[in-house]
């Protein structure tokens, strides 16, 4: 059987990571009947909190499906995004597939059994579940939030015109293996640098630069569902996303 390699960079979410491992659980048997067994690696950046220690009471109820990664230093998302990278790499076959998902359970599972179709019935590298889709919802986010969200949609497009996207910066995705090795291939061990949330923008421009190719599907982000304080300095975040655009238009195909 194919295996899907799930990854969900997380610090501090004592009260969001071990829900969000249960609602994967239940996509579980739907995987499974469409050739898929399911490894959810969560990826604990040293945590300050409990986080640590639900996700290792999760692998022992669900010891076939579920497995700690845990950083020994601080590595921000970037980190946590090279982490994933690496151990697919290392582990996986050229069949399996890769996701990547936030662990503020503002994301939902259900949606990876569209996008696994999109990305075979379509023949893609890389399908993001994107908030600009006919189909797509937005819950909870805050007004201000939104309003920049919406313009940094307008800017990328505009900047890097990636064929295919919309949604630059949504964490939710999966990619194919060979995409994965491309990206590495041509970037590096370590492909991705920037520091700030940009990195996923930063992720995404590699791959397209890597010659991956990209499909969306619908989905509602349920911002209302995450519990806690947002980690997101939302004004730093719009500063740094559009320096990283401007140098990502340099690096060379």
């Amino acid at each position: 059987m194919n295996k899907l390699y799930v990854f969900l960079p997380c610090y501090n979410e004592e009260d969001n990571i071990g829900l969000l491992i249960e609602e994967w659980m239940k996509q579980k048997e739907k995987l499974n009947e469409s050739g898929y067994e399911l490894l959810l690696r969560p990826i604990d950046d040293c945590s300050k909190d409990n986080t640590k220690k639900i996700i290792e009471e999760k692998a022992v109820l669900y010891p076939e499906n579920v497995a700690l990664i845990a950083h020994e230093v601080n590595k921000n998302l970037r980190g946590g995004l090279n982490t994933g990278i690496s151990f697919f790499l290392e582990n996986a076959g050229e069949s399996d597939l890769m996701a990547f998902m936030d662990g503020d359970n503002t994301h939902n599972p259900k949606y990876i059994h569209s996008m696994i179709d999109k990305l075979k019935q379509n023949n893609l590298d890389c399908v993001i579940a994107s908030r600009y889709c006919s189909d797509s919802g937005v819950v909870g986010v805050a007004t201000h939030r939104e309003f920049f969200s919406d313009m940094a949609k307008v800017y990328y497009s505009f900047m890097l015109r990636v064929p295919g996207v919309k949604d630059y910066t949504c964490g939710y995705r999966l990619y194919n293996y060979s995409s994965v090795a491309n990206l590495v291939k041509k970037f590096g061990s370590e492909p991705i640098k920037e520091q700030s949330f940009a990195c996923m923008m930063e992720f995404l421009y590699k791959l397209h630069l890597s010659g991956s190719e990209f499909g969306e599907v619908g989905f509602e982000l349920r911002y209302d569902y995450k519990l806690g304080e947002s980690k997101m300095n939302v004004f730093k975040t719009a500063k740094d996303s559009l320096l990283t655009a401007v140098k990502l238009r340099f690096i060379k195909k």
